[in-house]
């Protein structure tokens, strides 16, 4: 697995940004790119997330089938244990920085939550990132 300078379009390595330390979460558009596409998604940074974690349909939309998924985790969520698919998607955009491939968790959150999904430890491991919440900024670098 890699970490490189994302596509053009997505912002770049070191690059830094607006954070909002009166919000809740940190949102972050995460672009996945799959067999048949890509797609946009709004994610929740997470460093307590072990797995990115993406909605069904989204990855469906890009080509995978998580019901034929062999690999299975359980997690945690909302105080229930939950077994769910694991994939390997072909690659990964968000903070300016692509990994490829990377597995992620097949898990649709609340329909009440901001995000559609988690970024987390195994995509957050590939950079160097500094929440700055005085300073009301995210820095990454690679």
């Amino acid at each position: 697995m890699a970490a490189t300078p994302s596509l053009k379009g997505m912002p770049q390595p070191s690059s830094v940004f607006p954070l909002d330390p009166n919000k809740p979460l940190i949102p972050v558009d995460v672009l996945l790119v799959g067999t048949k596409g890509r797609l946009l998604v709004r994610m929740a940074l997470d460093t307590g997330a072990t797995y990115t974690m993406a909605p069904i349909a989204a990855l469906r939309a890009i080509g995978y089938d998580p019901a034929i998924s062999k690999r299975r985790i359980d997690f945690i969520a909302a105080g229930s244990i939950e077994y769910r698919p694991l994939i390997k998607v072909k690659t990964v955009h968000a903070l300016g920085v692509q990994v490829a491939p990377l597995e992620i968790v097949c898990h649709d959150l609340p329909s009440q939550s901001p995000t559609r999904g988690l970024l987390g430890l195994n995509f957050l491991k590939h950079i160097s990132l500094c929440l700055d919440f005085p300073h009301h900024k995210l820095t990454v670098a690679q």
